[in-house]
């Protein structure tokens, strides 16, 4: 049996129904509201309420099922149009959240010093005093800077609404981290933050460091078109990555690329097609800003053997494939964070695109498209008067990451009086973990953090003031992610369990500190609920109102204009979001702030030379994120990492598999188990993140203990212990262009460790 007839047979269940159908149905409102199953255990109907998960980016569409008011399974919502009703091992292990006995479920303030463990449980009376009062004296004194607001995605709704009417509130993200030069290069060519690869409808998949079958950020839903176009349009997938990663171990070709250069070889093969006259002449010449000579000149020192001595991929298959690639179209070149996590991953992202507009691929069937959404901006009672901050892709200058921002306090450069933070956990995912650690515990440096969080996370335990917030199964949200089908939607997030404890929505709290300062943020909250103002944005939709509107949404979970198709080529009728309207290859933004204002490629400065050095290169595990370690679930599936090493490397340095190694940067040093493995490139060492807690919760920590949930005693693999961190090791580098955190650039040693034997 063929590997594509293999691979259709056995993905077929991932993907499931063909989407039109699907997509029409749910359109019509024709597929059936709500959901009911049968428990197979009580032979009983459980109550389905529709919601949206949040235990990744990518906001897939879920069905909570109640066996009277307990939550008793979690499953795919098949009305969701990016999902299909699909959902990954982490959605499915959401119920541990709602019952899980380490949650926070009352406010608690530091007694003693921090991180000593050391907590009264309070009020919530008291800990809105304690918050207001510091409040209002800084919205009082208008100076930028003194309250620092991060969170683990970008704020949105009432959060958003709350910040931006404070006014000089520094706002941060920990998505910032991962997805700050990709955004960063987005905005700068095109003008939006990210592009959706209409991957379906594609023949031919030029893949750079990107992993969907691992981790996305549209994870089940893209890596379900993804393998409809294999199995069903014969694509063709080459992959360009350090590490045989699923992606590339299911791809047609994988080339293991030098650390970081993936950019020269997406310029040679712009050099390639444009010299061998296979360029999109009219999207080029009517939709980009440079003149087809002007490009075709800055390509010129980009051959295929230049790009071999930079890359190690041979100059006949770069330019073998950059011929496949403009020929078969449809096509489309993606990235991920092998290309992005780079001090040069501006540029190298810039390159990608670059390759995309060169064949004419952008907003095209089968191509990279713009992100189609609804705004759920809501009502604008005065908010365009008030003072908007914050770190954003759209700003001039690199962004600023919650790293840069602790480095910058640990140098005395920012003197911020209040930190709050909501479901961030900067201890544990910042690179340099040591000095986040460090500023974290001094209160001369920060006089005062608040972390409003379900769990006692690193962060946390080192705060002044801790919140128990509501988990995305007991709040209310909306959400508009980019439409994988390109017909934009609508998604409501609501409780289907009532929050444990007296845990509040972050949203609710954001309300109540708004009324309790008062002057014109009070007046931007015209709310009682989240609930309230969900429904007034709700309202503002038109043609979501004529479908059923709030009704709709609560019985289906999600809507969709029937009306609607997938519409290419959007730019022609209004254009691009940049100054010029057109694509931009030449960037005036770059050339002003002083740097290469062309797609090109920038070496990463002390690659040079890896004499006894390796490049360490971290990626995430398909079931395991930043903030669901301390669900069992997942857990028992992947609680353990290791180093990856090259075997033939391996030889030269006497090290045997299942050896301990240590692993030493100029920031610290771990000691590892070692796996062996040909799949990795030879100057490459490789780890999985998001595991090694320190807290967050028992589970995280690999322990079990005694509760009224029976899997907490079923940690089987205490002794094994629960992996590492590798940020501790990581080096504090950013791209000078983007902002965003070089976490794969990070240099290391290696040596051997004997074992003591007893």
């Amino acid at each position: 049996m063929l590997r594509r007839d293999f691979l259709k047979l056995c993905l077929v269940g991932l993907q499931g129904t063909t989407l039109s159908p699907l997509l029409q149905r749910a359109a019509e409102g024709k597929e059936k509201l709500g959901a009911k199953q049968v428990s197979r255990h009580t032979k009983k109907f459980l109550r389905g309420v529709s919601s949206i998960c949040q235990l990744c980016p990518a906001r897939c569409g879920i069905v909570g099922f109640l066996e009277g008011d307990k939550l008793v399974k979690i499953g795919g919502n098949t009305n969701h149009p990016n999902s299909l009703g699909k959902l990954c091992a982490r959605g499915l292990s959401g119920v541990s959240l709602a019952y899980d006995p380490d949650r926070i479920v009352s406010p608690m303030i530091r007694r003693g010093e921090r991180g000593k463990g050391q907590w009264e449980k309070i009020s919530w009376e008291k800990a809105y005093m304690e918050i207001v009062s510091r409040l209002k004296s800084i919205y009082r004194s208008g100076k930028s800077g003194e309250f620092v607001f991060e969170s683990d995605s970008p704020p949105t709704g009432l959060t958003r609404r709350f910040l931006e009417g404070f006014g000089n509130v520094l706002v941060l993200d920990d998505q910032s981290l991962g997805f700050a030069n990709r955004d960063k290069a987005h905005w700068l060519t095109w003008g939006e933050d990210r592009g959706v690869p209409d991957i379906k409808n594609s023949r031919y998949i030029l893949n750079f460091g990107a992993n969907p079958y691992e981790s996305h950020e549209f994870y089940t839903g893209f890596i379900g078109r993804w393998i409809e176009a294999q199995c069903n349009r014969k694509a063709k997938v080459v992959t360009f990555d350090v590490r045989l990663s699923h992606t590339a171990g299911n791809s047609d070709e994988w080339f293991p690329i030098n650390p970081a250069t993936d950019g020269a070889v997406a310029l040679a093969m712009a050099h390639v097609i444009v010299s061998s006259n296979l360029h999109d002449r009219n999207f080029m010449e009517r939709w980009t800003n440079l003149s087809f000579s002007a490009l075709a000149q800055h390509l010129t020192a980009y051959t295929p053997e230049m790009a071999q001595k930079l890359s190690g991929v041979h100059a006949s298959d770069i330019e073998r494939i950059a011929i496949e690639f403009a020929t078969n179209k449809p096509a489309v070149a993606v990235s991920g964070r092998g290309v992005t996590n780079h001090s040069n991953g501006v540029y190298n992202e810039r390159c990608i695109l670059l390759l995309n507009a060169i064949v004419g691929n952008i907003d095209a069937p089968g191509g990279l498209c713009l992100p189609r959404t609804y705004r759920l901006d809501g009502p604008q009672e005065s908010l365009s008067s008030t003072t908007k901050r914050g770190a954003s892709p759209r700003e001039e200058g690199p962004r600023l990451t919650p790293h840069r921002f602790l480095s910058l306090v640990n140098q005395g450069r920012m003197n911020p009086k209040l930190y709050f933070l909501y479901e961030a956990n900067p201890a544990y995912v910042n690179p340099e973990s040591r000095l986040s650690l460090g500023v974290l515990k001094d209160e001369k440096k920060i006089p005062y953090i608040v972390v409003a969080d379900h769990y006692m996370t690193e962060t946390a335990s080192l705060a002044d003031l801790v919140l128990p917030t509501a988990t995305y199964l007991e709040s209310w949200g909306l959400d508009s992610s980019p439409a994988l089908d390109l017909v934009p939607f609508v998604a409501l997030q609501q409780p289907i369990v009532r929050p444990r404890g007296s845990s509040v929505a972050i949203s609710d709290v954001m309300i109540e500190m708004a009324h309790r300062i008062g002057g014109g943020l009070a007046r931007l909250f015209p709310y009682e609920s989240t609930e309230q103002y969900l429904q007034k944005v709700v309202s503002s939709i038109e043609r979501l109102e004529k479908a059923g509107g709030w009704s709709y949404l609560k019985e289906s979970g999600v809507w969709l204009d029937s009306r609607e198709r997938p519409r290419y080529r959007s730019y022609e009728s209004r254009g691009f979001r940049t100054p010029s309207k057109k694509m931009e290859i030449y960037s005036e933004r770059l050339r002003r702030s002083g740097f290469q204002p062309l797609p090109a490629y920038e070496p990463v400065g002390d690659h040079g030379d890896l004499r006894g050095k390796f490049v360490l290169v971290t990626f995430e595990p398909n079931v395991m994120g930043s903030r669901t370690g301390n669900l069992p679930w997942v857990a028992e599936i992947k609680h353990h990492n290791v180093v990856w090493l090259n075997r033939d490397v391996a030889k030269q340095l006497h090290i045997e598999e299942g050896d301990r190694v240590k692993i030493s940067t100029s920031a610290g040093f771990f000691i590892s188990d070692v796996r062996l493995t040909f799949g990795l490139h030879p100057r490459v060492v490789a780890m999985e993140r998001n595991l090694g807690h320190w807290a967050f919760g028992h589970i995280a920590r690999g322990k079990k203990f005694k509760s009224q949930d029976p899997n907490t005693e079923l940690v089987w693999w205490e002794k094994e212990g629960n992996g590492i961190s590798p940020n501790i090791v990581i080096s504090g580098n950013a791209d000078p262009i983007g902002g965003g955190e070089a976490y794969n650039d990070t240099l290391v040693t290696i040596s051997k460790v004997r074992r003591v034997t007893p």
